[in-house]
């Protein structure tokens, strides 16, 4: 059974975890992000976190320790982000990375130029600054 528990921003293993993938972590206390711990039968297997901006959710923070990567625990998260977008009313989900581009294409997401995303995704500090030379993929959800 998967489950998303919803935590703090500040949350010292996401944070950890973030930190030793190589994933930014600083704007994770800016408002509107909402973010969650991904179990499997009561186990840690991830984190990820989204923000919504009407129907459109920006995936982030999507993170698996390196000695669970390469079990499927990397899908179980997006898959799990997915869901808690839609719930939250989020229709289309777009992504930045600089490297797990293969990763998400597998998972249905395509490349897009960055002229072809909404103005509220362009704006967010994840696109504008942060991650301003990444690629941005998306998927309908």
């Amino acid at each position: 059974m998967i489950a998303a528990i919803r935590i703090a921003s500040s949350d010292e293993n996401l944070v950890a975890a973030l930190l030793a993938a190589d994933l930014p972590i600083d704007d994770l206390e800016d408002s509107g992000r909402w973010f969650f711990r991904v179990e499997s039968a009561g186990r840690t297997i991830g984190f990820g976190g989204f923000e919504l901006y009407g129907e459109d959710g920006l995936l982030r923070s999507v993170v698996v320790s390196a000695v669970d990567r390469g079990q499927g625990h990397g899908r179980l998260v997006v898959e799990t982000m997915l869901r808690e977008i839609e719930h939250a009313g989020g229709r289309r989900v777009y992504l930045l990375t600089t490297s797990a581009t293969a990763f998400f294409l597998h998972l249905g997401f395509t490349r897009i130029a960055r002229a072809a995303a909404p103005p509220s995704i362009l704006a967010t500090r994840q696109a504008s600054t942060i991650c301003a030379s990444a690629e941005l993929m998306t998927r309908a959800i």
